[in-house]
């Protein structure tokens, strides 16, 4: 299969012509050691239909509760957290995590598209799956389902239909079909 590190090897070594995931790897695209396509990558919203849309993911930072040194690993989180903290992310590379920091002139002078990144993230649904428990398990279906049509001699039909049946057997068993 060709799975996230293989997708993004191959647009990193310029094999492929467009990589749509995460903007969390634009500083690799952007780092000339790791990639080919240096200078090379535009970025842009999602096309618009009745309303604009973005999907949301993120990174979470916590602390573990049997850490040994809580109170600094807090002041931690509050700094990297801060206006300061997550500029410094930033022009390091990294993805930010407040608007002001996608609209800040020195990260886009360093990272132009940044703004378009702040741009799509005011557009974003958090909400974007179904917040149901058995998603995980839908979802992974139908990604290695489409997986197979695009890597083997699948009918994009039957395909779909089989996802279809495993879904509603899936909603089913977990109680979400309980009318007749």
């Amino acid at each position: 299969s060709f799975g996230f590190g293989e997708a993004l090897g191959s647009f990193l070594n310029g094999d492929t012509a467009m990589f749509l995931d995460t903007t969390v790897v634009a500083g690799q695209i952007n780092d000339p050691a790791k990639s080919k396509v240096v200078g090379k990558v535009g970025w842009a919203m999602h096309p618009m239909g009745v309303r604009r849309g973005s999907q949301t993911g993120g990174f979470g930072i916590g602390i573990p509760k049997n850490a040994e040194n809580k109170d600094a690993a807090f002041l931690l989180m509050q700094w990297l957290t801060s206006k300061q903290g997550d500029k410094l992310v930033a022009l390091a590379g990294g993805n930010p995590s407040r608007f002001s920091t996608h609209a800040d002139a020195d990260v886009n002078a360093k990272f132009p598209h940044m703004a378009t990144f702040g741009e799509a993230l005011q557009h974003a649904d958090p909400d974007w799956r179904p917040i149901i428990p058995v998603w995980g398990k839908i979802n992974a279906d139908l990604g290695t389902t489409l997986s197979k049509v695009l890597t083997e001699d699948l009918d994009i039909q039957e395909a779909l239909d089989g996802v279809a049946e495993r879904t509603k057997a899936v909603m089913t068993e977990a109680g979400y079909y309980t009318w007749k």
